[in-house]
Parts: C-alpha cells; structure tokens; sequence
C-alpha cells in the first residue's frame, strides 16, 4: 500500500542530489526548490538516479510485499530524465563537472575528523592470520611472581650459631662471617650490628680456668707429628722414612684438640672477625657520616685489647695484634703505637716479634 509523500520535505541521496529535481550532466541549472530542511528522508545506499526507486529507511514509502509495484517517477508527478535506448561511449559528450558539495558532518564526526588529523600516527603491526590470530587470543599473559627480597644474612640463625654449645658449630659461623668480610664486604656489611659484635665480644671473654688442657699424650704425639712434617717439607723422600712412625691412633690424638684448646681456637677466630668488622664499620661511618670515630667508640676494639693484654693463650694474643693492624687509621696511630709498644714485653718471644713489626708498620 503507498504511502501518502509530503513533497514539501527533500528526498536526498548520499551527496545530497534533490531526486524530485535530480540534475544528470544536464549543463545547465534547475531552479531551486525551497525545501524544509527538518525530517528529510535520506538514502545511505546506491540509487539510480536515472530511474530512481524511493526505498529509505528510516522511513518507508511503501509497505513490501503489500505494494502492487514499486513506485516510479509517473506515480510521484516527476519528470523522468529520457536517455537514449543504446549508449555509445565514443558520442557521449562529456559535460563540465557538476561540483558536488561535501557530505555533511554532524558536529560529532566533525570533532573525530579533526581529532584523527592531529592524532599521532600509530605503528604498523604485522597482520595475524586467523589461525595465529586465534592461537594469540587463546593464549594467557604470563605472570611471573616476583622473588621475595630477602636479607643476605639472616641475624636471627647467626646469633645462634655463635652462642651455639657446639663449638664446632660455632667456629664454622665465625669462618664464614671472617670470609665475608674479607672477599664480600658489601655483604659483610649484614653482620655489622650489635647483636653479632655482642656475641663475638662473649666469646673472647670466655673463661677457659676451668677447663681440660691437652694431656701429656697428645704433647708427645704432636711433637713426633711436627718433627715428621717438618722432615717432609726439607725433602719429599722423606716420606717414606720418617722419623717417627705413628699409628693411626697416635695421629689422630694428635689432632684432636682438648676443651680448652676448643675455645681458645674460636677466641682466636672471634678477635679475627671482631677486626674485620671493625674496620668495615669505620668505613662506614666515614662514607655515611663524613666524620671517623674515636677509636675507643669502634665497638670490638676494647675486646680486642683485652685479649692482648689477659689471655693467657699466646695465640690469641697474636689474632689481637693482627686485629688491630687491620683497623688502623692515622687518626688512631697515637692510641695504636701505646697499644703496641706495651705488646714488645710481652712474655712470648713470638708475640713480642710481632708488635714490634706492627709497631713499625704503623
């Protein structure tokens, strides 16, 4: 059934060609029809305009199937545009050029026009096919966790170890701290703080009165031991004719090292680890601080001259010069070169050497 057609309102195609009135190469104007411009009916797809067939949407001009036919220009009043039945390209006189006016933008799509112009041009990406397409949608970012940012040196399980009954145990953290600080001193830096100086300092106060010193045994075993590795190391030969010759048993009584001797050993290592930490510790403060410390406020260092000065052991005395040669600055000379010059009457021939080469040194 057709529709009644307000022919006051303007049919437009996508250029906005007036179908009632279309012009076709015509060379010359039509008059111009005044039209109101509200709630036009426009075509957005391809029309002849030759034979135009009014089909728009959004609003239809008949109702298919119910239509008899379609509605032509008869139907409508309008003049249609007579072609000739055959065309021949070669006598087609090619009119001038009828300008056509821009499409109309709504201000909306004209806003996106001037965007996209000044948008920066995005990279060019490879094309997937679908099938890669597909496979990269199916697959998941991976998400890997980040590794917990632990301490280098767990305090707790150090501070443990060095108060540990075991004295193996706690020779073996003593070890460890003193080769850190040696060939790792940015992680050394870890065992600077006051528990662990506190545990070293307790250890080289450790009264050994009390305990077994080695027997009269172990004495003659480790002598006839010394005297075989000493003949070894003036001539290899001598390994086969020693001039002791030792059970297993013996050298193994040799070996082995009384309670007493136990401690003095970790003394010995703790005053070791006590003057390397000492000396990272005066760096430190210098690096943080720009000032170097009295050295009677480097924690360690009064444990160390104790041991120098009280330990009846002679080599402990000799880690506690060792010690402080480690830690000595020319802020510190005065207060070393004392420290120093008391050692040269020490009662031990090898000691005293040694403070005499230290003070020397210094």
């Amino acid at each position: 059934m057709v529709q009644s057609i307000d022919l006051n309102k303007p049919v437009y195609n996508s250029v906005n060609i007036s179908i009632r009135k279309p012009e076709v190469n015509a060379g010359k104007t039509t008059p111009t029809v005044e039209v109101n411009n509200d709630n036009g009916i426009y075509n957005a797809v391809k029309i002849d305009i030759d034979r135009p067939k009014v089909n728009t949407e959004p609003q239809k001009v008949y109702d298919y199937p119910e239509a008899d036919g379609i509605v032509t220009y008869d139907m409508l009043n309008l003049n249609a545009v007579a072609l000739p039945e055959k065309v021949n390209n070669e006598n087609i006189e090619i009119a001038e050029e009828v300008a056509v006016p821009e499409a109309n933008y709504t201000t909306v799509e004209a806003e996106k026009a001037e965007n996209a112009e000044i948008a920066e041009p995005q990279e060019e990406t490879t094309a997937l096919s679908f099938k890669g397409a597909e496979e990269a949608a199916k697959k998941k970012p991976e998400i890997v966790p980040s590794e917990p940012i632990l301490p280098s040196v767990n305090i707790a399980v150090v501070n443990e170890n060095l108060n540990s009954e075991d004295r193996d145990i706690q020779a073996k953290q003593i070890e460890e701290i003193v080769r850190t600080a040696i060939f790792d001193e940015k992680n050394a830096k870890d065992y600077v703080v006051s528990d662990v100086f506190s545990s070293l300092i307790k250890i080289t106060e450790e009264d050994v009165t009390k305990l077994q010193p080695p027997t009269k045994e172990q004495i003659q075993a480790r002598k006839k031991l010394e005297m075989n590795i000493l003949a070894v190391e003036k001539d290899q030969n001598a390994i086969n004719n020693l001039p002791y010759k030792m059970s297993d048993e013996e050298i193994a009584l040799a070996t082995n090292l009384s309670p007493l001797e136990v401690v003095e050993r970790n003394k010995d290592y703790a005053i070791t680890a006590l003057g390397a930490l000492a000396e990272i510790f005066i760096k430190d403060y210098k690096e943080k601080e720009g000032l170097v410390l009295p050295i009677t406020d480097v924690p360690g260092v009064s444990a160390i001259v104790n041991s120098l000065r009280k330990d009846p052991d002679p080599g402990v005395r000799l880690a506690a010069i060792d010690a402080l040669r480690h830690i000595k600055r020319p802020e510190y000379k005065e207060e070393i070169d004392a420290i120093f010059t008391l050692a040269q009457t020490d009662t031990n021939p090898a000691v005293a050497r040694m403070a005499t080469i230290a003070l020397k040194e210094n």
